[in-house]
């Protein structure tokens, strides 16, 4: 699967991507006041780049160059822009 493939809605991608670039983790509340630690940070493959957001547990320590491998994560769209998100279902590693 490639990044110019993915669609909001879809579930169960697997891809292996490049981190661009990667923010400081942060803490948000959710609508219903759940709190939340996101990382969130830009990656590509040679077809195109997305949004990659972490959450919680998922959070790893990475930087821009590297190399991950996304398993069984899920597309989502915020605020117009597609994301790829790795859930309690996903997994994620460095390569």
């Amino acid at each position: 699967m490639n990044i110019d493939e993915l669609k909001p809605g879809m579930d169960r991608v697997n891809i292996k991507v490049k981190v661009l670039s990667i923010s400081e983790p942060k803490q948000i509340i959710t609508g219903t006041g759940i709190k939340h630690d996101i990382l969130e940070g830009e990656i590509e493959d040679e077809t195109g780049s997305m949004m990659l957001v972490l959450w919680n547990e998922r959070i790893l320590p990475i930087k821009a160059g590297d190399t991950l491998q996304i398993e069984n994560g899920f597309v989502s769209s915020f605020k117009g822009k597609w994301r790829i998100n790795i859930g309690k279902y996903g997994d994620i590693t460095k390569i």
